[in-house]
């Protein structure tokens, strides 16, 4: 009889760390990926002015992470007729680049994206191009890129340096960061890695109660 109840034991125990185990990986693939989806549901918005070459936006991008950029509004940078742009730039006079503008390779007057640096001009990294033809950094008034590296996100206007004085309103903008997909992968496996520790835990308590 003791024989017996020992048995039953070990299966009821070995009964419960499969349970318990399987719960981990049901809440390591499905309640985990959930909480990431909702935490890359947060929207930044904010406004973007046109008299400052760069603006910190305070948030910090995360290397492989996909970042969605979405800007609305007009903008004046002079006192001249006609001198108004939308977040996608491009000067009255038809130029799309100006040797003297802040990213001088992004189409002039037009919203513009770095990760890392300070507001000062030259520094950080412009974002991956994603419009072809508008050169890196330009982020215009929709822009969707997984960006390589790591830093905070700063938006800024690319009028010629030297030309901001004169300049007046500001770009209406809303961001959106999905972090890399592979965070939500690790998770999974994490969970499997857990049920495998559990295995081997159920095995050595019936081995010991045999």
């Amino acid at each position: 009889m003791k024989t017996t109840t020992v048995v039953k034991n070990s299966q009821t125990i070995s009964h419960a760390f499969s349970c318990f185990g399987l719960v981990t990986v049901l809440f390591s693939l499905v309640l985990l990926p959930n909480a990431q989806e909702a935490r890359a549901q947060n929207i930044y918005m904010m406004d973007i002015p046109c008299t400052v070459p760069w603006t910190d936006t305070g948030i910090n991008i995360a290397a492989g992470s996909l970042l969605d950029i979405t800007a609305s509004g007009i903008v004046r940078y002079g006192g001249s007729e006609g001198q108004e742009a939308e977040a996608n730039g491009g000067d009255v006079t038809g130029q799309q680049f100006f040797p003297t503008a802040v990213l001088p390779d992004a189409t002039i007057v037009s919203l513009i994206g770095k990760i890392g640096g300070t507001t000062d001009i030259g520094t950080g990294t412009p974002l991956p191009e994603g419009t072809p033809g508008n050169g890196p950094g330009f982020a215009g008034a929709s822009y969707s890129e997984v960006i390589p590296t790591s830093g905070e996100l700063f938006l800024g206007f690319n009028d010629q340096i030297g030309g901001f004085w004169d300049n007046s309103g500001s770009f209406s903008v809303t961001i959106s960061v999905v972090p890399e997909p592979s965070t939500v992968a690790l998770a999974g496996f994490g969970g499997l890695a857990l049920l495998v520790g559990f295995n081997k835990q159920r095995g050595r308590f019936a081995r010991r109660l045999a």
